[in-house]
């Protein structure tokens, strides 16, 4: 895949995905360094800094084994979130997902589910991916719902591979691949 070939825009029922602008760094910032987001999400050590968030989108603009968007609810210029596929590998066919909803009032209201699920849709049509991972402690249970309701199933886990205050905790694995998403997809 060639960065020229990447979808600029993809469209959701409500949201759509649209490519970083440098503008919305300093809230992608906020978002990354939220302690909450951080407990739930991160396996860095604690929250990042806003210089280490600027030079991790940098990063991801310019990689060629990751491809990322700003979830955007429709019409809307401010994001609500990030969506990535990471560790893109032609060779195998597979890539890693990362996703945040950044703001607790744009939580719980399934803009990451369809967020998810339009990234899916790129993944295995556009992209011609065969396998998405993800991991995702063991305490964000309601991460792990969404996760099954869309198809992941669990392959694994990490034991107690993450530490928080409350001591060490496990990374659940889970994957789709895409025969498993193209029969869930012509089941709805």
């Amino acid at each position: 895949m060639r960065l020229d070939d990447r979808a600029r825009k993809l469209q959701g029922e409500r949201i759509e995905l649209r490519r970083h602008a440098r503008a919305n760094y300093p809230l992608y910032a906020e978002w990354y360094g939220d302690p909450e987001i951080w407990h739930l999400t991160s396996w860095a050590s604690s929250p990042l800094s806003r210089a280490a968030v600027e030079r991790l989108f940098e990063d991801r603009e310019l990689s060629s084994t990751d491809d990322s968007f700003a979830i955007h609810l429709r019409g809307d210029d401010e994001p609500i979130g990030v969506i990535s596929l990471m560790n893109i590998s032609e060779a195998n066919e597979s890539a890693e997902l990362s996703v945040i909803v950044g703001h607790p009032d744009d939580r719980h209201r399934g803009y990451g589910t369809e967020a998810i699920d339009r990234l899916l849709r790129y993944a295995f049509e556009a992209l011609h991916l065969n396998r998405i991972g993800l991991s995702v402690f063991e305490f964000n249970e309601e991460a792990i719902s969404a996760y099954e309701k869309l198809g992941f199933v669990v392959e694994g886990r990490f034991r107690r591979a993450i530490k928080r205050r409350t001591g060490f905790h496990d990374a659940i694995l889970m994957s789709i691949l895409r025969s498993e998403w193209e029969a869930r997809d012509s089941s709805s």
